[in-house]
């Protein structure tokens, strides 16, 4: 059984665990959310393609009024008893989210028999662990996000460092994002970790192939993320490209927000906005492409030391790389030099890195080919084998 509080169009991990366990010809059942947003018709046609899967869907908004309202209060209620009572994993979990409360009554309720369970999102990880202590089965838990250190109202933060304490050490195998996320989850939990592993969050090598293109006279700059919004490090970026209108093209994928759009996209002859697309269509549009931009603020510690899809997306489609400078980001540079850049964020240097890569245009796309080679080792059918040894561990 996989959880999520989330859905599989949000959640790029669990639903390449879903496809995982599909091909091993596992038995599936998911427990997720509708979230009535820009996800829905992504969610519709993941479920069309999965038709052997068992899915579950629980409401997020007051199309279930009752208890929505009901999950509302509860989580008010969290917020203070977590505070009266620091160590109790349930008010932690609750005030965390209110989807956790959700979680867990679909759970008392329902007649699944599952032989294991893997957690997503910290709102799932005690409703994970309390159902498999009841079912006395194993649980897994997956950290996308170091979320100690995001930029959380105080309740969050405390409730998800005590989730994390808790129920860690009680899983069968944590599933990290980074390297540096696993460091840091075990500088807080401690030793008593079963097991780690970190599982980068690489695309299958049959996703990318390295079409030769027809090069057009601009520079070709692709970023994309879930949302085009603030605080994603591209509003330091759109302030520069106006100078370079005639030297480079960029373009932008993701769920645009109106406010952002309105102030820095729309209207700009050299920028083209595409909306939210599924991660084939995007992986399948790269090779039109030079420079893909991984602009990270480093807003909080787990911006910090996160590896963004769009980083390993990149690399693995053989674009040349313009990645701000943090710690995680720098990291895997200095780990693939010839793939790519670092810059800070700031204008005067933001300008001396887009006048490096115009000058040294021909050559990036000279070396795309050698890039996608090098690259070609790193995808989802290595990375997945740590999972698939776990599982067999665990259920054999």
């Amino acid at each position: 059984m996989l959880i999520t509080s989330t859905n599989l169009a949000c959640n790029p991990r669990c639903l390449k665990e879903l496809r995982l366990l599909i091909a091993l010809q596992a038995k599936v059942t998911v427990l997720a959310f509708n979230l009535h947003n820009w996800t829905t018709s992504k969610e519709v046609t993941l479920n069309k393609e999965f038709t052997a899967v068992t899915f579950h869907y629980l409401e997020t908004t007051k199309k279930d009024f009752y208890n929505w309202a009901l999950a509302s209060v509860i989580e008010k209620m969290a917020g203070l008893f977590s505070k009266l009572l620091p160590q109790s994993v349930f008010w932690a979990s609750v005030a965390v989210s209110k989807r956790s409360w959700l979680l867990l009554q679909w759970l008392k309720k329902t007649n699944c028999n599952p032989d294991f369970i893997i957690a997503h999102n910290p709102p799932a990880f005690y409703p994970a662990y309390w159902f498999a202590n009841k079912k006395n089965i194993p649980f897994a838990i997956d950290v996308e996000d170091y979320h100690p250190g995001e930029n959380l109202p105080k309740s969050v933060k405390n409730g998800v460092t005590t989730l994390m304490k808790s129920l860690l050490p009680k899983a069968k195998y944590i599933s990290f994002a980074s390297p540096l996320i696993m460091n840091e989850s075990i500088r807080l939990v401690g030793p008593a970790i079963k097991s780690s592993i970190v599982v980068n969050n690489f695309f299958s090598e049959k996703d990318f192939v390295n079409i030769p293109i027809e090069f057009y006279e601009k520079l070709q700059l692709i970023w994309f993320s879930q949302n085009i919004d603030f605080n994603r490090g591209l509003e330091e970026m759109l302030d520069v490209l106006t100078d370079y209108e005639d030297e480079i093209a960029l373009t932008v994928i993701g769920n645009p927000k109106q406010l952002f759009c309105d102030k820095y996209l729309y209207n700009k002859k050299n920028i083209e906005i595409i909306n939210s697309l599924p991660a084939l269509e995007l992986i399948k549009m790269m090779n039109k492409f030079d420079v893909g931009l991984a602009l990270e603020p480093g807003k909080d510690l787990n911006n910090d030391i996160a590896l963004s899809n769009k980083i390993l997306i990149y690399f693995q489609a053989g674009l040349y790389i313009l990645a701000s400078n943090t710690t995680a980001q720098e990291k895997f540079l200095n780990n693939h030099p010839s793939h790519g850049i670092i810059t800070s964020l700031k204008k005067h240097e933001l300008k001396k890195t887009l006048d490096f890569l115009i000058e040294k245009k021909n050559e990036i796309r000279d070396t795309k080919n050698e890039r996608f080679k090098n690259s070609s080792a790193f995808n989802w059918e290595y990375e997945s084998m740590g999972l698939v040894k776990q599982w067999v561990t665990i259920l054999r």
